[in-house]
């Protein structure tokens, strides 16, 4: 589903995440954000196709954060396209080395095979990629390493499981994950003009965005 002429929305089925892809049409390259559990990994190839994309131009894939609903299927990719991944560097080892609780692959009973990260990702480094230039911004609170992405001049954000869409935001009862932080980071994120948020589940505002973000912080307040 075309969310502007150069990103993409593949909606998670079951525990998967919601999947994002940008394309740069200049160099018929694309960017992958968040893999979801690789359970629909041949699907997701097969929706790419439909759209006019092709899974061989995959070429850089960045996780908002690494849940195994988000990271698990990462390998898949990387194996048969070689993208460059890009993954925060508080969580980056363990996409390289798995098997730790942070993945929570063992929860959600899928598997996760290890794979290697070519960018540790800071705050404040930016991802240019075709007509986006993504900021890495720390929004802890989920995990210790979540990331949103925000292209400032397009009022873009893909805010993986920090905060979602009608008021919603994610959970902190996870590994790493705190009730604190996440206020602070919906904070920092209700200072953003944003029109177009795309979370890593549930539904995408393609307008409005910014109102999206200060209802969470609303109903985030008031529960947590």
């Amino acid at each position: 589903m075309k969310v502007t002429e150069d990103v993409y929305y593949y909606p998670g089925k079951l525990f998967d995440s919601n999947i994002f892809v940008v394309l740069d049409p200049a160099k018929g390259r694309l960017m992958v954000i968040d893999t979801g559990t690789g359970m629909f990994y041949d699907d997701f190839k097969r929706r790419l196709i439909k759209d006019g994309l092709n899974p061989e131009d995959i070429s850089k894939v960045v996780l908002t954060h690494v849940h195994v609903d988000h990271s698990g299927g990462l390998a898949r990719i990387a194996d048969e396209f070689s993208p460059e991944v890009l993954v925060f560097h508080m969580e980056a080892d363990s996409v390289e080395e798995g098997g730790d609780g942070l993945l929570l692959a063992e929860m959600f009973n899928f598997p996760f095979t290890p794979t290697k990260v070519h960018v540790r990702l800071k705050e404040g480094d930016t991802i240019r990629f075709g007509r986006l230039l993504l900021e890495v911004l720390n929004t802890p609170g989920h995990t210790i390493g979540s990331i949103c992405l925000y292209d400032r001049e397009r009022k873009i954000l893909f805010s993986g499981d920090t905060v979602f869409t009608h008021g919603s935001f994610g959970r902190v009862d996870f590994p790493t994950g705190s009730p604190q932080q996440l206020l602070e980071s919906l904070k920092r994120l209700s200072k953003l003009d944003v029109e177009y948020l795309l979370p890593g589940h549930l539904d995408i505002a393609r307008g409005n965005g910014s109102e999206h973000i200060k209802l969470s912080l609303k109903y985030a307040k008031a529960l947590l």
